[in-house]
């Protein structure tokens, strides 16, 4: 995402995943279900959109504020408590269930076969779509398929950092991995090493100050993302 130059897709998903909980609370369904539902659909019509010529950004910028406000009034007409309301806007990796955990770890695990078997064909297809073509790569296919792991992960990772802030988890490690690795493939290894590290210490640090989790794993991912721009600026 960070290489396609799509990190506003990720916060634009979890935004439009906002209706999916109001739609929930309001009918009586599992917000999860229904969060899901809407973020995948959400991200393969932007997906589909962008291949026929309208950027990602301005599909996003389109949706953006629409589906927060439609997210609002769904949420107001199902007179649901504010407090869990709350918790899907700011999230709370403390009060994960092992269900959540287990679901992120399935998720995990298709995420990792899929990087294995096309990491290379999702390079190729990022800096030259049409040479991949010529290759025989299913762009298309790896694409779509792309887009609807990102959704997936995104909202299954709502109830740990929020609506908010759960894009920083997919955008910031990838960012700060990019300013430091030479290579495409050290932004593969090192990203991910860079996401869990933050999450260690953004818990310790909360911990310790009795601060909010979610909030305290993004700050540290922001200053590890500063960090690693003058470690590319003064280790020239």
């Amino acid at each position: 995402m960070v290489l396609r130059k799509m990190t506003f897709m990720g916060s634009g998903i979890a935004h439009l995943s906002f209706v999916g909980v109001g739609l929930g609370l309001l009918l009586g369904f599992n917000p999860s279900l229904t969060t899901l539902l809407i973020a995948v659909l959400s991200a393969l019509i932007l997906g589909y959109l962008s291949r026929k010529g309208v950027h990602e950004d301005i599909g996003i910028g389109v949706l953006f504020s629409t589906s927060m406000a439609l997210g609002i009034i769904l949420i107001n007409l199902s007179k649901e408590d504010s407090s869990r309301v709350m918790a899907y806007l700011f999230g709370d990796i403390l009060a994960m269930s092992w269900k959540d955990v287990g679901t992120l770890g399935i998720l995990t695990a298709v995420v990792l076969m899929f990087i294995a078997f096309f990491r290379d064909h999702l390079v190729y297809a990022t800096f030259d779509e049409d040479f991949s073509k010529i290759l025989g790569i299913r762009v298309g296919w790896i694409y779509y398929t792309f887009l609807t792991l990102l959704a997936s992960s995104i909202v299954l990772s709502i109830n740990m950092l929020g609506i908010i802030l759960v894009s920083a988890m997919i955008v910031v490690p990838a960012a700060s991995s990019l300013l430091v690795s030479r290579t495409y493939r050290g932004m593969f290894y090192l990203s991910p090493i860079l996401s869990v590290s933050s999450v260690f210490v953004g818990l310790v640090l909360s911990w310790v100050y009795d601060i909010p989790s979610g909030a305290s794993i993004v700050l540290v991912q922001g200053l590890v993302f500063f960090f690693s721009f003058l470690v590319k600026v003064f280790g020239k």
